[in-house]
């Protein structure tokens, strides 16, 4: 099995690798061995010409990379049994078209785009390529889950809209789910009585717009108290793509959390906010079962 994560976090020990791992542990129910490859679009450069390789990348070809954290071109790991391979390539740049061709023939089971300590309402050069990446998973129709910036990326590349707040939020709330939501696998076993799954947030941008006027439509599937598009799905005509979006933080699982503040990530009232047990890892064992069963 193959997957592709846009890795907008990789500079974080426990949100990045960790949240990478919280990420792939469902998927060890159904594979021996996992190939996982990581694209860092933030820390690359000499992006003007295509490429469309599915070649390791070099520290020397990220002369931005955050030092405080190890860089490796390949690395292994061993989660719940499985084998799980590392590997670090160059962001495919090109038309969509062909990007889309590329993640088609390199058999990627589904991709993930990760959180981020950019922001989309402060937009970046490098968000072009990482946009193109997302179209081009969408044209293969390959499974794609979208997290806080992931998801914020997603609406925008989509046609939605995003801004930035007054302030930021570290909660944990419930997403209220429309009633395609309440139907969609994403959330299945969720309901929680009506009140809907509990979810992590820590974010200060927000979409604040979907746009439904073009042949890709964005679907709410749910709203938390301060966040009114913070679950959202693809659509084209009247088939729902694998294509997900989520404003809250499914891979924040309570051990990142705490080893985060351990390590002086996150300060104690961040800690503290996050306090309440939420539904992440549920979201995340559902989204590979989707994988699984579109294999």
């Amino acid at each position: 099995m193959r997957i592709l994560i846009l890795d907008l976090l990789a500079e974080r020990i426990e949100f990045g690798h960790g949240g990478n791992i919280e990420m792939i542990k469902p998927f060890t129910d159904f594979n021996s061995e996992i190939e996982v490859f990581l694209v860092t679009p933030q820390y690359e450069t000499d992006t003007q010409f295509e490429r469309l390789e599915l070649k390791k990348i070099k520290k020397g070809n990220v002369p931005n990379w955050d030092d405080d954290v190890e860089f490796k071109s390949e690395f292994s790991d061993v989660i719940d049994g499985t084998i799980v391979k590392f590997i670090r390539i160059f962001t495919p740049v090109g038309k969509v078209g062909d990007i889309s061709k590329w993640v088609d023939e390199h058999n990627f089971s589904c991709v993930f785009c990760s959180g981020s300590r950019r922001n989309v309402s402060q937009p970046e050069q490098w968000m072009i390529n990482a946009k193109n990446l997302l179209m081009g998973t969408i044209l293969a129709k390959k499974p794609l889950l979208g997290i806080c910036f992931g998801h914020q990326l997603l609406a925008e590349t989509l046609g939605g809209n995003v801004t930035r707040s007054s302030k930021r939020t570290d909660a944990v709330y419930n997403l209220k789910l429309t009633n395609l939501g309440s139907k969609d696998p994403l959330f299945d076993g969720l309901s929680n009585n009506g009140e809907g799954p509990i979810t992590l947030y820590t974010h200060q941008d927000h979409v604040v717009n979907i746009s439904t006027d073009q042949k890709i439509i964005i679907e709410l599937l749910g709203s938390s108290k301060h966040c009114k598009n913070a679950a959202i799905r693809a659509r084209v005509d009247d088939e729902l793509l694998p294509v997900w979006g989520v404003q809250f933080h499914p891979e924040a699982s309570k051990a990142r959390i705490n080893r985060s503040y351990d390590l002086g990530h996150i300060t104690l009232e961040e800690k503290e906010s996050f306090n309440r047990e939420h539904d992440g890892a549920q979201v995340l064992e559902n989204f590979s079962r989707i994988v699984h069963l579109k294999s």
